[in-house]
C-alpha cells in the first residue's frame, strides 16, 4: 500500500490508495514510518469464537432470551468497519435466542453526518441480507420527534438518544477501534454519544473547554473528560452487547472483541497500543501524510493524520497533507470560523464564543497552526481558496507540496519523514511515554 525505494541520490515513495509518487534526496529522508500489524484473524473461524466466548457477560443468544425489539447500532461509511462480516453471526445468535429478522432495527449511527445512502447500507449490513432486515434506517441528530431524553451527565451534557434504539429492549453495538484525536479511542461507548445522540448533546460532549484538555488526546483513556462523558451517556442507555474490531492498514479485522460494552472496548484499545506505538528519536522538519481510506472522503475527516502528528513535530515544522476528499470540506461549518479572519488567535476566540460541533476539527486545526506549525495541502476536489481562508498552503500535487515545505522551514539540510495514516499510531519522542 505505502513503499520507499531508492533510486539514485534520491527516494522514491508511492501510495497505492491515493496513486502518488513523492521524491526526495536520501540525505534528507527520514524514512517511512509505520509498525508491524498482528496477522489477520480468520472468517468465519475467530468471528465465531469471539461470539462465543464474550468478554464479561453472557453469550449473545443467552443475553437475548425473552427480547422482542433489538436494536443494532452499526457505524456509518467513514469509519470503514466490515459490519457485513459480523452481522451474520449477530443474526445467528439472535435466531438461536427466538429472535426473528422483522424484530430487529438496525440503526447506522451516523452522528451529524449525512444519512447512509442506500448503497453505503448494502455495503454495511451485507446486501444479502437487506432483503431480510426491512428495518434499516439511519441516525437523525436533528428530529426532536426521533429522539429521548435521558438525564444530564455529571460534566453537564443533557442526554438525548435515538428513540429508536431507546425503545428497543435489547441493544448491540458494533464499532472500530483505534486512537481517536480526542476521545482516546473510538468504539464502545462512541456508538452512542455521539452515533446515535442529538446534535445538542454532541455539540456540548464536544464543547471548547472539553477539547482543549490535555487529556483529550490520541490513546488516553485516563482522565479524559470527554472519554468519561461518553462512558456516562452510553451507560445511561445501556449497550447490552458489544462488537469491536480492530483493523490493519489494509482494512483486514486483526482483533475481535465482544461481550460487555466496557471491557470490550478496553480489551481492543489495550490491543491496539501493544503495536500501534510509534517512538521518534528527534522532531521532523516535515512530515508527509494521508488519511487513507475511507477517511480521505473529504477534508475533515482528511486532517485526522495532523492532528495525530502535531505533538512530534518541531518547532516551524511544516505538515504536508495530500488526499483525495472528492466530497470537498465535509461540512461548511468547518470553514465559518476562519472566514475574514485575520489570525488564528481571532479563530479561536470566535470559537469560544459561537461553537458548532462541527467546528471541532476547525478547533483541532486551529490548535496545530497555534503552535507555529504549517501545513501544505495538496486536495485536489478543493478550492485552494477556501484552504488559504483556513491557513493553509496549498499545491497542485504531493510532490509540489513537499517542495515547497522544504522552502518554508528555516533549517538548512530539512528532514522529511513519511508517515501515511498516521492518525492509527500513536507517535511519541524517544524520550516521552503516552
Amino acid at each position: 500500500m505505502y513503499s520507499l525505494h531508492e533510486q539514485g541520490s534520491k527516494v522514491i515513495y508511492r501510495d497505492r490508495v491515493e496513486d502518488a509518487a513523492i521524491s526526495a534526496e536520501r540525505g534528507q529522508c527520514l524514512g517511512l514510518a509505520g509498525f508491524e500489524e498482528p496477522p489477520a484473524i480468520s472468517w468465519p473461524g475467530d468471528f465465531k469464537a469471539a461470539f462465543q466466548l464474550p468478554l464479561r457477560t453472557l453469550p449473545l443468544r443467552e443475553l437475548a432470551q425473552g427480547a422482542s425489539r433489538v436494536a443494532v447500532i452499526v457505524s456509518d461509511s467513514t469509519r470503514g468497519v466490515p459490519t457485513a462480516k459480523v452481522m451474520p453471526m449477530i443474526l445467528q445468535e439472535l435466531a438461536s435466542a427466538g429472535i426473528s429478522p422483522r424484530d430487529i432495527t438496525v440503526v447506522v449511527a451516523t452522528g451529524v453526518h449525512r444519512p447512509a445512502t442506500e448503497q453505503e447500507i448494502g455495503d454495511i449490513v451485507g446486501k444479502e441480507h437487506l432483503d431480510e432486515l426491512p428495518c434499516t434506517i439511519s441516525h437523525d441528530p436533528y428530529d426532536a420527534e426521533k429522539l429521548v431524553y435521558l438525564g444530564t451527565t455529571s460534566y453537564g451534557t443533557p442526554v438525548e438518544v435515538s428513540r429508536a434504539v431507546y425503545e428497543a429492549d435489547f441493544r448491540i453495538s458494533v464499532g472500530k477501534v483505534e486512537p481517536h484525536e480526542f476521545a482516546g479511542f473510538s468504539g464502545g461507548r462512541k456508538s452512542v454519544l455521539p452515533g446515535i445522540a442529538s446534535e445538542r448533546t454532541i455539540e456540548i460532549n464536544h464543547r471548547p473547554e472539553m477539547l482543549m484538555s490535555p487529556e483529550a488526546r490520541p490513546g488516553q483513556l485516563l482522565k479524559n473528560p470527554i472519554h468519561l462523558d461518553m462512558i456516562e451517556a452510553a451507560m445511561m442507555l445501556k449497550i447490552h452487547f458489544t462488537v469491536n474490531l480492530v483493523l490493519n492498514q489494509a482494512g483486514e479485522t486483526v482483533g475481535i472483541f465482544a461481550g460487555d460494552m466496557i471491557a470490550a472496548h478496553l480489551a481492543a484499545a489495550r490491543f491496539m497500543r501493544s503495536y500501534c506505538q510509534i517512538s521518534l528519536r528527534h522532531r521532523p522538519d516535515i512530515i508527509v501524510t494521508t488519511p487513507g481510506r475511507p477517511l480521505n472522503i473529504n477534508f475533515y475527516q482528511s486532517v485526522k493524520p495532523l492532528i495525530a502528528l502535531a505533538p512530534v513535530m518541531a518547532p516551524g515544522g511544516v505538515l504536508v497533507l495530500y488526499s483525495s476528499c472528492r466530497d470537498g470540506l465535509g461540512t461548511e461549518d468547518m470553514l465559518i470560523p476562519y472566514e475574514g479572519a485575520r489570525d488564528i488567535e481571532e479563530v479561536i476566540r470566535r470559537l469560544n464564543a459561537d461553537y458548532r460541533i462541527q467546528m471541532d476539527h476547525a478547533l483541532l486545526l486551529g490548535k496545530i497552526l497555534l503552535k507555529g506549525i504549517r501545513i501544505v495541502a495538496a486536495t485536489p476536489s478543493i478550492d485552494p481558496d477556501v484552504l488559504h481562508k483556513m491557513f493553509l498552503d496549498t499545491a497542485e500535487t504531493p510532490q509540489k507540496a513537499l517542495e515547497k515545505a522544504m522552502n518554508m522551514v528555516a533549517s538548512p539540510e530539512p528532514k522529511v519523514l513519511f508517515f501515511p495514516q498516521a492518525q492509527r499510531a500513536l507517535s511519541v519522542l524517544a524520550t516521552e511515554t503516552t
